[in-house]
């Protein structure tokens, strides 16, 4: 062959590469991975389409919360600490859980970001980020008249149920100059049209035909009884393979120290006239695990676990909550791309949790 058909070869190969990257891309992975629409974290590690949802973040509540940045000694009515959720991570519209406890008691809400710990545990650990403000004094100084801690159910075991130490501390005026700036969480990173990610897709389309996690352990995928998401898959349910790791973390001895963990810091925040609420999230496996189509999966017993437990703090009970909403075949309580919840969770957790 001569150089002049080699370089024309070349090139053709490369001009049908780059078009074959182009069109998939057009089609189907610009939506998934591109940093262009807020949310979507399942759709975009599993690859998988007809449950994105593009969604722009606003709030039209009457009364939003605060973040630490923004505290300037305000009088606060309560404080919470979390993870993800209480960063509003799920983006869209009325992305904060807060801005509902804000506006239905007419509450001054203030959040607050992780502090840096050792002992993070999947970027949070909110009991020490609590003994932080406690023993440096931010917390007599914030004053609220509730401590709000908020996790996921799949890593609270992880989180809270363990020999927990809550002499955790910093000086204050170290703790002061961390919280006087804005935190962000990290982004989804720029995407080029050409990218491993238009084959991962390809070779996702196969692999879900034979397996509900494509064989990778990361996102499943599973047929529900009834359509609980409005978009095209509105009756698939994507949802995190840790969602079913973490399970086995959960016994009777497990959750009972958890609860004796939540209870020792509400003795100690009582005596500074504060009530704990803990929050576990319920995962999104957990929630629809009924309605899904033949399931072969294993029952999480988190929630069931936690409610026999005696208390001296108050405990939300999401998955509560939300199945009651379930059953009255209620839509969109998950995002269907995402691990997160909307809105609409939000709203009906705390139309139906009262404070004092």
């Amino acid at each position: 062959m001569t150089y002049r058909k080699q370089t024309i070869c070349f090139a053709a190969i490369l001009a049908g590469f780059l078009l074959a990257n182009f069109v998939i891309w057009k089609i189907y992975t610009e939506e998934l991975l591109s940093n262009r629409h807020d949310g979507g974290d399942m759709t975009r590690l599993g690859y998988v389409t007809g449950s994105k949802v593009l969604r722009n973040t606003y709030v039209d509540l009457p009364k939003q919360h605060i973040e630490m940045s923004d505290f300037h000694g305000q009088k606060i009515d309560v404080l919470t600490i979390g993870d993800s959720f209480s960063a509003g991570q799920g983006f869209g519209k009325n992305p904060y859980y807060q801005d509902f406890i804000a506006s239905s008691n007419n509450f001054t809400v203030l959040n607050a970001d992780p502090y840096l710990t050792d002992d993070l545990y999947m970027c949070f650990q909110p009991l020490s980020t609590l003994a932080v403000l406690y023993n440096s004094g931010f917390l007599d100084i914030i004053k609220p008249r509730y401590v709000l801690i908020e996790s996921v159910a799949r890593y609270s075991v992880q989180r809270f149920a363990q020999a927990f130490n809550f002499s955790r501390t910093e000086p204050l005026e170290k703790v002061k100059e961390y919280y006087r700036h804005k935190k962000k969480l990290n982004e989804a990173p720029s995407v080029f049209f050409v990218n491993n990610g238009n084959f991962k897709f390809i070779l996702n389309r196969l692999l879900y035909r034979y397996s509900d996690s494509a064989f990778a352990d990361t996102i499943h995928v599973r047929k529900l009884r009834q359509p609980f998401f409005s978009v095209k898959n509105a009756d698939s349910l994507l949802f995190l393979h840790e969602d079913l790791k973490y399970m086995r973390e959960v016994t009777p001895q497990s959750i009972e120290l958890l609860n004796d963990n939540f209870n020792r810091i509400a003795d100690l925040l009582k005596k500074k006239g504060i009530q704990l609420l803990y929050m576990p999230i319920v995962d999104k496996y957990d929630l629809y695990s009924d309605y899904i189509v033949n399931n072969p999966y294993p029952k999480s017993f988190f929630f069931e676990e936690l409610r026999k437990q005696h208390r001296r703090y108050i405990l939300i009970d999401t998955k509560d909550i939300l199945s009651n909403y379930l059953k009255k075949k209620e839509k969109d309580l998950y995002f269907p791309d995402d691990s997160h919840w909307s809105w609409k969770a939000s709203k009906y957790i705390f139309e139906t949790v009262k404070f004092d």
